[in-house]
């Protein structure tokens, strides 16, 4: 390795370690206790119940296997709480399993944030090898993308999907249709990556494209065409089940199964309501993520351009035959998320840096023609760039205080103050969007569906605290329910709601973020009668 490499990577581990730092200011913010978490990221707190019993102790090696593998929560795979369970064992060794701050802040830098910072190393690799300045320039350009910051503020599986789609597109790179041992490699990792979520199956265009590029080369007959094909899926296959082997495991297999039925039938339709999709709903998304939609198409046609150039034809050709299946699924048949277009949506802007020089040389007017539209593209990149600056300055600013003056804290003080009255135990329900800590006296439930009269006289809550966002969602008049029935029935709820006249309740209080229904009864009992009629 040359000096200049060795200088370079040196830069690069002084980055991601700054990175790492200046990540994990706002990762240690607002996780006070499990509702904190839950208010802020219900996807996060869903975890932590899991991961606790994975690890939790069993009376031996046998139920101690058993319950790390049957962890019974396959919205997201194994590969995401294999890792997630060894950092809150390691944590449990020191006493700190119950440090939610501490185990908050380790979960999203070490499962969220290390992952997605050694994707970017991979697709810096994959671009320049550490070879020049446009290495270090590409990470910086790559890092403050602001969908990579959002995405480093919490636990969830998206930095490791990143990680594993760079690694695949790194292995197919290295195997340069050679079908060897970096071929199949990059099977069995595609196979982890679909485990992990099913994105991974979205590199079927890749794996066609490798084939039917080697049968054109004459590097494979028809007949290395077909095994090389069957062997990728049976390398892939077998990776699936290794890095799930709850799939073993016949009452998990069925419940694993029934959970991806459901996970795609949300992510497609939404979640009691239709949501919106097609290019014009992810504008909005794509504008605050990803930059204007002007500079996404300028990326693109980059990269499409770049085919032109021999040396880093396959290259360009790998990442643009994976961006390609699973932006149109996105676009046109899912509800498009920021965090979902990741491992794509990067190593497409990684493409940008066939636009820099490999060396720095003192700017001279543009001899051609040529020269001059590079550098106007060239310009395109660094006015986005300060473009994305403000905006992670932002997301940063508002990642580290989203506790102070939060209108859900302040919500849950003023409910507290409003129901000091009740002297009995009392049945809260609340939405999940609100912060309900353990209360001396209350008894709370929640719940993501959509409410109905039957479910809450079936459960017999006594008080109701209702998100003001959620009910003005769930009744605007261009909604439409996936369940016609449930959402008419819900609708009414909702209405009644919004009207503050809930049948066999009274309104006690009512702002912005919240309402605060009692039953009649409780209120007469404890208010003065004026408030309860």
């Amino acid at each position: 390795m040359r000096n200049q490499n060795k200088i370079i990577i040196l830069i690069l581990i002084v980055l991601s370690i700054a990175a790492l730092a200046v990540f994990s200011v706002p990762n240690s913010k607002a996780s006070e206790n499990l509702a904190m978490v839950t208010m802020f990221e219900p996807d996060e707190s869903a975890m932590i119940p899991i991961v606790k019993r994975m690890v939790s102790p069993q009376p031996n090696w046998v139920h101690r296997i058993y319950r790390i593998i049957a962890y019974g929560f396959y919205h997201y795979g194994f590969p995401l709480f294999a890792p997630t369970a060894l950092v809150y064992k390691i944590l449990t060794l020191f006493g700190q399993g119950d440090n939610m701050p501490l185990v908050m802040l380790c979960m999203r830098q070490v499962i969220s944030v290390f992952p997605m910072l050694l994707s970017l190393w991979v697709l810096v690799y994959l671009q320049d090898q550490f070879k020049s300045w446009r290495s270090i320039v590409l990470f910086i350009f790559l890092l403050s993308i602001p969908a990579v910051i959002q995405n480093g503020f919490w636990w969830h599986p998206d930095g490791l999907v990143m990680l594993l789609s760079s690694l695949v597109l790194l292995a197919l790179w290295k195997d340069d249709l050679r079908f060897g041992k970096y071929y199949y490699f990059a099977a069995a990792l595609c196979g982890v990556l679909t485990a992990l979520k099913v994105v991974g199956l979205f590199f079927f265009l890749t794996v066609a494209m490798i084939l039917i590029w080697g049968l054109a080369e004459k590097k494979l007959t028809w007949k290395q065409f077909f095994r090389h094909a069957f062997l990728f899926i049976a390398v892939m296959a077998i990776a699936i089940l290794v890095s799930s082997p709850h799939l073993l495991i016949p009452n998990h297999r069925v419940l694993a199964f029934n959970t991806l039925k459901r996970e795609i039938f949300e992510t497609s339709k939404g979640y009691g309501i239709y949501y919106a999709k097609g290019l014009q709903a992810a504008i909005p998304t794509l504008k605050e993520f990803y930059g204007n939609p002007v500079f996404i198409i300028f990326a693109l046609a980059v990269s499409v351009g770049s085919l032109f150039d021999k040396e880093t034809r396959f290259l360009r050709a790998l990442i643009l035959t994976w961006f390609i299946p699973l932006t149109v699924h996105l676009l046109f048949f899912s509800h498009f998320k920021y965090q979902y277009w990741l491992p794509v949506a990067v190593p497409l802007f990684s493409n940008l840096a066939i636009l820099l020089p490999s060396k720095i040389r003192a700017v001279q007017k543009p001899a051609t023609f040529v020269s001059a539209i590079k550098w106007a593209a060239l310009l395109v990149v660094v006015l986005q760039f300060g473009l994305f600056i403000p905006k992670d300055i932002a997301l940063f600013t508002s990642s580290i205080h989203r506790k102070e003056e939060n209108p859900a804290i302040r919500f849950y003080d003023q409910a507290v103050e409003e129901l000091s009255p009740v002297t009995q135990d009392v049945k809260v329900y609340y939405d999940y969007r609100l912060y309900m800590p353990a209360t001396p006296g209350w008894s709370a439930e929640t719940s993501f569906d959509l409410l109905t009269y039957d479910y809450i006289s079936s459960h017999d809550f006594d008080v109701l605290l209702l998100s003001q966002q959620r009910i003005l969602d769930y009744i605007q008049p261009e909604a439409v329910g996936i369940d016609p029935e449930t959402y008419a029935l819900a609708k009414v709820f909702y209405q009644d709601a919004n009207l503050g006249k809930i049948e066999n309740y009274k309104m006690l209080l009512r702002n912005d973020t919240a309402l605060i229904f009692i039953k009649e009864e409780i209120c007469l009992e404890y208010y003065e009668s004026a408030r309860c009629h």
